[in-house]
């Protein structure tokens, strides 16, 4: 049989009618509207980065011991030094600021951002009467070990518990790496990991307001300088996922060689599915360091052997290190990885049965059960 088989013609006809060009101005309209909005929104947060007009006259500012990125910028605005006290603390928190050090500035009004920070980083004309006390906080402390730790100085004006309703008085912690509002039960500590872990300064009037805001402004200082924003392009986790892996690092890597090893087992382990078996984490949630097989299977959101995914939160307060292993892990096919020396050395492993062959000799040495 003849004739076109399965076409049908649709003739479509060409013209706009009255609404079709309504349709479109309207849509012009509003493009431009966003545009505007856009542009203004825009020329607004500039403007409180950086003031029109140039600098003007001096102001000479006396920054005290103690003092945290929140009162630095209070003090900057409230002089006219900056427009926003909010803009200079999200800038610094989010890309990273100068080392402070207390002491007399001098700054000019109407300044940038960026003309403020660098007053800060050249210094002050006349450093602060230094601190005599000094405070180390060690790198892989929980939040209980830090409270612990306060209470064993002798000379600071407050205790553990009263630097533990500091930080459980703080709506937000960390800026740059804030936790989940809602996490789930079994939660140890929602503020864990979120004191950086440093030697810090302070005189007899520092008050646990003021160490916390500084535990906080530093670490936001450090994963500003690092990079953490850019997390998820970089590793595919949020800044907050990416700081529960430092914490992991942390805890299981006892040289720095082996760190961006770790991070890398801890992601690869997560791209195929698998539990981590970080076995820092159920030593965490069950508070004992020898795990036995009732401890090993315990029900608890940190459980990484039987669970799968990351814990809930960090298990530790990661060093420098650590956050900076997890933000760039080393490449390599591991799975694997079991401690293997009396230094501290981990062997890492692609397959089962090198696993099984590096677990020996852990076990040889008495190094694991």
């Amino acid at each position: 049989m003849g004739g076109r088989r399965g076409i049908d013609y649709e003739v479509v006809s060409t013209r706009r009618g009255p609404g079709t060009w309504g349709a479109l101005a309207f849509l012009i309209l509003l493009g431009a509207v966003a545009w505007m909005v856009g542009s203004r929104a825009y020329r607004w947060v500039n403007d409180q980065l950086d003031p029109p007009g140039e600098p003007t006259g001096e102001i000479v500012l006396t920054l005290p011991l103690g003092s945290s990125t929140a009162s630095i910028s209070d003090l900057l605005a409230e002089h006219g030094v900056i427009p926003s006290s909010r803009a200079y603390e999200w800038y610094v928190r989010f890309k990273g600021g100068p080392a402070f050090q207390a002491g007399e500035y001098t700054f000019q009004s109407n300044s940038s951002v960026w003309e403020t920070m660098a007053v800060l980083e050249a210094g002050p004309s006349r450093v602060a009467q230094a601190a005599s006390l000094s405070l180390t906080i060690p790198e892989g402390l929980t939040l209980a070990q830090m409270v612990d730790l306060v209470d064993e100085v002798p000379d600071l004006s407050f205790s553990g518990r009263e630097f533990l309703a500091a930080v459980r008085a703080r709506p937000v912690l960390s800026l740059v790496a804030p936790a989940p509002p809602i996490l789930p039960p079994g939660v140890i500590d929602p503020a864990e990991g979120q004191l950086f872990s440093d030697t810090y300064f302070y005189d007899s009037q520092t008050s646990a307001e003021q160490l916390v805001a500084l535990m906080v402004d530093r670490l936001d200082a450090v994963l500003g300088e690092l990079g953490y924003a850019d997390s998820p392009r970089r590793v595919g986790l949020t800044p907050y996922e990416t700081l529960i892996v430092a914490s992991m690092i942390e805890r299981e890597a006892q040289r720095p060689e082996d760190r961006a090893k770790v991070a890398r087992v801890i992601y690869n382990r997560l791209a195929r599915g698998w539990s981590l078996g970080i076995d820092a984490t159920i030593v965490y949630a069950v508070g004992e360091r020898e795990l036995t097989a009732d401890l090993l299977a315990v029900n608890s959101p940190f459980n990484t052997r039987v669970l799968v995914g990351l814990p809930p939160t960090p298990i530790a307060a990661p060093g420098r290190a650590s956050l900076e292993a997890a933000l760039n892990p080393e490449d390599g096919p591991w799975m694997y990885f079991v401690l293997t020396s009396p230094d501290g050395t981990l062997s890492f492993s692609e397959t089962d049965e090198e696993f099984l062959r590096d677990k020996a000799i852990c076990q040889e040495l008495g190094l694991c059960g």
